[in-house]
């Protein structure tokens, strides 16, 4: 896939096949500014929220003592609305204060950004094939998580697990849905495939569709959703490049993560053993299921496999016909990450990213956790 504006450049004579140094300097500048965006949405998510969690603990326990950050941090935890409408929150700011800088900084107009919301050039057949593939993709990286979790529990390596199970409390549960069903997607999309997406995909859009299919996975901050959110921020990505629209891809990713959270739901109230054992990482004795336990597992299967396997059968379609796309020209390429990789806030996202990823989750103590025991202990 080529950015058409780059292509009527070059065979215009009008673009070289290596950027100048100034114009290399001003491609950075934009990439910056594109970095930019994803840090303030680092330092909100990760160190504001931090500091307000902490510090409203501590006032909640009565004192800025780590005996009053532990009172309170029970009484938190304890209650359901309570937490659950932080952890929702902390994120819908974070990414609304993203998305709303990025179009600031980065010059999106009106007309630009508008554009993308447009339904024309696909139909409901394109949405129905992306959802198809998406669910597919959604049970592959499933097991791909599995191997590589008991890989790395042979090796001692034990990755704090990601609870999504609903709470006991009514309206707790109702604004995790909402927030998970419908607001999360719809800002997440908005966020990395349109301004992050959009920002990048002007010299080449192969590696705009990469990079932001990389940093979606990453943004969730550990290995299991990392491996779930680039297979998905791939497709995703290409049907926003391809139809210049982010309708289909809202529309998959709210019903990708609907079926997911209702799964959960489903797993959790008819199958507790099941669910329970799953997701401690636990194996599940198959003597004591009962007729209930076995009928969601095979309901769950059927689901989940029969989606594998429909999205295996449109994902080989799509790349039979995909072959007729254009590839990347030499300009397009000098311009991706040559450019891109010698940014500074480039350099830092990644790093952050890494190891909020990568290290921490497999840290028997976060870098908050050791940041105030040694100043309040």
């Amino acid at each position: 896939m080529e950015n058409n504006v780059m292509s009527q450049n070059e065979q215009a004579g009008a673009v070289t096949v290596k950027p100048s140094p100034e114009e290399r300097c001003e491609i950075r500048k934009q990439y910056s500014k594109t970095a930019l965006v994803l840090l303030l949405n680092i330092v909100i998510f990760n160190v504001v929220s931090q500091l307000i969690l902490r510090f409203g603990c501590m006032l909640y326990g009565g004192g800025l003592t780590m005996e009053a950050f532990r009172k309170g941090a029970v009484a938190f935890s304890e209650n359901e609305m309570l937490s659950t409408v932080f952890s929702c929150m902390m994120p819908i700011i974070s990414e609304t204060t993203a998305i709303l800088v990025g179009l600031k900084i980065l010059k999106f107009t009106p007309p630009d950004f508008k554009k993308l919301s447009t339904r024309e050039g696909y139909s409901g057949g394109t949405v129905a094939k992306l959802v198809t593939l998406c669910l597919g993709l959604q049970t592959a990286a499933a097991l791909l998580t599995q191997i590589i979790t008991s890989i790395l529990d042979n090796f001692g390596l034990t990755g704090r697990t990601i609870d999504l199970s609903a709470t006991t409390s009514f309206g707790a549960n109702v604004f995790m849905f909402f927030y998970a069903c419908l607001l999360g997607p719809v800002l997440e999309e908005l966020l990395y495939r349109g301004v992050l997406l959009q920002s990048m995909r002007k010299y080449n859009e192969r590696f705009a569709i990469f990079l932001s299919a990389l940093i979606f996975g990453l943004m969730h901050e550990n290995y299991q959703q990392f491996i779930l959110g680039f297979l998905l921020g791939i497709p995703l990505a290409v049907v926003a490049v391809k139809y210049n629209s982010l309708i289909p891809s809202i529309i998959t990713h709210i019903i990708v993560n609907t079926t997911a959270s209702v799964s959960n739901v489903i797993m959790q109230y008819f199958a507790p053993n099941v669910y329970e054992n799953a997701l401690s990482g636990g194996e599940i004795d198959m003597t004591a299921l009962t007729g209930t336990d076995w009928a969601v597992l095979i309901i769950n299967a059927v689901f989940r496999f029969g989606f594998a396997l429909a999205g295996l059968i449109v994902g080989i379609i799509c790349l039979v016909k995909g072959r007729n796309m254009s590839r990347p020209t030499p300009a397009g390429k000098s311009r991706a990450f040559p450019v891109m990789i010698t940014s500074v806030p480039w350099i830092a996202v990644f790093v952050i990213y890494a190891y909020l990823s990568f290290v921490e989750p497999f840290m028997s103590m976060t870098l908050w956790d050791r940041l105030f025991f040694n100043i309040f202990r």
